[in-house]
């Protein structure tokens, strides 16, 4: 079956090729910028339109539902459509490449002896887009609302369980006190890990305002939304937002940054791939790609200016979240471990890797990524974590069958006593199709009737954060990129909010969607996070805890996630390729600040 399967992708994928091959050579513009410029767009000064040359497009595949709130700390806020790329900024900026917190809206932070108190130092000259100066009042004032309307606002979870009280000490200094030593505050809750950290908000405008119905809106006249980064909101709609270019940005003003060349950034929905791919191919954008090398190869023969991320194994770029399958620990019978493991089994991880990414990547068997800084740590718990590698359709059987159920040879799948199916509800947003299908494939081969439910973003994310689902293909244990402890206390049982109830989330995922309470991981997870980045225990307790977590399988670990990431070099130049490695390359994260200050014009 499996030679037959693969045989059959790869014409798919041939014939995929082949036809967007077709449609370039259909559709392939003549050379030049003006000509290459998408309608209405070529520009004139006369006109007050910006030129092609001068613009950054970068297509999304999620269709905002309620594109009038800019109000990051609502759960359930699409951030990723420019607010928290151009707009919003954090103190800190985790970079992956080299390991370091580097300072944004901050330029330094200490702590004391006993990591129970820390001192951040904003850079000077920051300012809000309307021109007001950014002090710690504005840290202070942000940092005690979240603790104020905790849990009902984003972050305000962590906020409210470390922060013990907050101070200006002057105008560019800020004291947290804890309420227990943390060695990792600041990169936990300031920096980053992933796609966002904790953001100021502008004192002068959200005082007195409620932040959990507080749209945050759009108004013209007042330069709403504020915010302090180096653009600010032209026009928007659930199928495009555009920016413009902030020139009295602080960042350049006081020679911190430099002021970033686009003078505007569109971020348009493009809901249909092959469309987006061909857009990279005719320079109507300018970061794209595809699912597959095959893909990529086909787009970069159409136009020479497209470069990869990386020629190298694994072709692409590792995201930090490998993807999963998450399985809601309050639903029966998946609430059963012995059940769960029937679903790890019934998982062959290679042939996803074979077939979604035509083999480039590798299976995962737990929640880290694999970088560098991680090795360490993944070699420490490689014996632990092998097992759940292992695809076995016998030992699947045998274990639902051990649990009661019975092969129904009409249907081929399994039933209970009642005659009622072994049934699987998988959840998942567009993006995540690929994965999905393949696993439900898969599970269906062993006798479980499993089947997808596509979801739009808002509503994937509204179910899975409120425990309102069986199953969700996605990347529930994304964090840890440097160290074991942020991604592993994703799982804290203090994260497992009660059905209905939205969840915490500190990325662009849920804490704990699935519900799972372990009272001996989460003890174990506490002493980790007290100790200090590098101290020796930490892997000791870190073996204990995966131990735990190898043997109840919360989450069931897929595949690694290369992202084969094309950039656009007609326009844009100085991408962060791994020749190039300034920053990690996603342009749907916080991150994409620092690309936005080092892109250069090519013409």
């Amino acid at each position: 079956m499996h030679t037959a399967i693969s045989r059959m992708i790869k014409l798919s994928v041939l014939l995929g090729v082949m036809a967007l091959m077709l449609v370039g050579c259909a559709t392939q513009p003549a050379s030049g910028p003006e000509a290459a410029a998408p309608a209405g767009d070529s520009g004139s000064a006369a006109s007050g339109t910006v030129e092609r040359k001068d613009m950054l497009i970068i297509p999304s595949n999620v269709n905002i539902p309620a594109p009038d709130i800019w109000n990051p700390y609502i759960p359930g806020t699409f951030i990723l459509q420019g607010m928290n790329q151009n707009m919003m900024e954090p103190l800190f900026m985790l970079n992956y490449e080299t390991g370091n917190i580097d300072g944004w809206l901050a330029e330094s932070y200490e702590a004391n002896d006993t990591l129970d108190e820390w001192t951040v130092t904003l850079r000077d000259g920051t300012e809000w887009s309307d021109g007001t100066p950014l002090t710690s009042d504005d840290i202070v004032f942000t940092i005690n609302l979240l603790k104020e309307y905790a849990p009902q606002l984003n972050w305000s979870g962590a906020v409210q369980q470390w922060v013990d009280s907050v101070e200006a000490v002057d105008e560019r200094t800020v004291k947290f006190t804890l309420t227990a030593p943390n060695p990792r505050f600041v990169m936990e809750n300031l920096a980053g890990t992933t796609s966002q950290a904790i953001v100021p908000l502008p004192k002068h405008i959200w005082e007195g305002k409620d932040p959990v119905t507080f749209k945050n809106e759009y108004d013209e006249a007042t330069g709403s939304p504020v915010f302090s980064g180096p653009y600010v909101v032209k026009s928007f709609s659930s199928t495009e937002f555009v920016y413009k270019r902030n020139d009295n940005w602080w960042g350049a003003k006081t020679g911190a940054f430099n002021l970033p060349a686009p003078l505007e950034i569109h971020r348009p929905w493009v809901g249909d791939q092959a469309t987006a791919q061909q857009m990279l191919a005719n320079n109507e954008s300018d970061i794209g790609g595809g699912n597959n090398p095959s893909t990529n190869d086909a787009l970069m023969a159409q136009n020479a200016n497209l470069v990869p991320y990386t020629d190298q194994p694994p072709l692409g770029w590792i995201d930090p979240c490998p993807r999963m399958l998450t399985i809601n620990s309050t639903v029966a019978p998946w609430d059963n471990k012995e059940m769960r493991w029937a679903l790890s089994y019934a998982i062959n991880r290679q042939q996803i890797v074979d077939v979604v990414n035509e083999g480039a990547g590798a299976t995962s068997d737990f929640i880290f990524p694999d970088y560098q800084a991680m090795k360490p740590f993944q070699d420490a718990i490689a014996d632990i974590i092998a097992p759940i590698g292992e695809f076995n359709q016998d030992k699947s059987r045998e274990l639902i069958e051990k649990n009661g159920y019975t092969l129904d040879s009409g249907s081929g799948k399994y039933v209970d006593a009642s005659g009622n199916a072994l049934t699987l509800d998988i959840v998942l947003p567009p993006f995540m199709e690929p994965w999905a299908r393949m696993v439900v494939q898969q599970l269906n081969d062993v006798g479980i009737d499993a089947v997808l439910r596509i979801l739009e973003w808002g509503v994937f994310r509204d179910q899975t954060g409120r425990g309102q689902f069986t199953a969700a293909t996605d990347w529930d244990g994304c964090g840890s990129v440097i160290e074991p402890w942020f991604g592993m206390q994703r799982y804290h049982k203090k994260w497992s909010n009660p059905i209905g109830t939205p969840g915490t989330e500190y990325v662009d995922n849920t804490n704990n969607a699935g519900r799972w309470v372990n009272d001996e991981y989460s003890a174990l997870i506490d002493e980790m996070g007290a100790l200090p980045l590098g101290d020796p225990q930490v892997v000791d307790l870190m073996k204990q805890a995966v131990t735990i977590w190898a043997d109840e399988l919360p989450d069931i670990p897929l595949v690694q996630t290369p992202v084969f990431i094309l950039f656009n070099t007609t326009y844009w130049t100085n991408w962060p390729t791994k020749e190039n490695n300034y920053i990690q390359p996603p342009s749907h994260w916080e991150h994409f600040l620092r690309q936005l200050v080092e892109l250069k014009p090519a013409q």
